[in-house]
C-alpha cells in the first residue's frame, strides 16, 4: 500500500542521492550538484522549520519519491521528485495528490504554488491535471519557469 511518511534526519542519504540525480538537477532552480555538508545543513533547517512539510512516498518496502511544501508569502511552494527507478508509473500524480491531502489536513485552504521548468512536460501535465492555473512565467537564474497556483 502506497503512503506518505514524514521525512526524518535518517533520510539524509536517500534525499542526497535523489537531489543529485541528473534529471532532478536538470529540472531544479539550481542545476549545480549539491555538496553533502550543504545538504545536511539544509535538511536540518527544513526539519526544524514548522512551516515546512516534507514527506516520502513509499510502499511497504521501497521509498519512491519526496514532496515538500515550503511556506512563502504567496503560499506553499511545492517541490517533488520521484526516484529515477519509479518514473513513468504515474507516481508524480500520486505524490502530488497525497501531498495536497496531507497539507489540507493541517492548513485550512492553503494556497499552493508550483514552479515548473519550461519543457518539463510531465510536471506541466500533472499540475494541469489537478486544476492548477498558470499564474505567470518567471525567469530564475536565466531559466524560464511556469508558475502554477491553486
Amino acid at each position: 500500500m502506497i503512503n506518505l511518511r514524514k521525512v526524518i534526519k535518517d533520510d539524509a542519504q536517500l534525499l542526497f542521492k535523489w537531489i543529485n540525480e541528473p534529471d532532478s538537477r536538470a529540472n531544479a532552480v539550481n542545476p549545480k550538484l549539491i555538496l553533502w555538508n550543504e545538504h545536511v545543513a539544509w535538511l536540518e533547517r527544513k526539519l526544524s522549520d514548522e512551516s515546512v512539510f516534507m514527506y516520502i512516498l513509499n510502499d511497504s518496502s521501497e521509498d519512491m519519491g519526496v514532496i515538500r511544501f515550503d511556506s512563502s508569502p504567496e503560499g506553499f511552494i511545492i517541490s517533488y521528485s520521484i526516484d529515477k527507478d519509479y518514473r513513468g508509473r504515474g507516481l508524480g500524480s500520486t505524490i502530488l495528490k497525497m501531498g495536497m491531502e496531507k497539507i489540507n489536513e493541517m492548513i485550512e485552504n492553503p494556497i499552493l504554488i508550483g514552479y515548473v521548468k519550461k519543457g518539463n512536460i510531465a510536471s506541466e501535465k500533472i499540475f494541469n491535471r489537478f486544476n492548477f492555473s498558470i499564474e505567470r512565467k518567471e525567469m530564475i537564474r536565466g531559466i524560464e519557469f511556469i508558475v502554477y497556483k491553486k
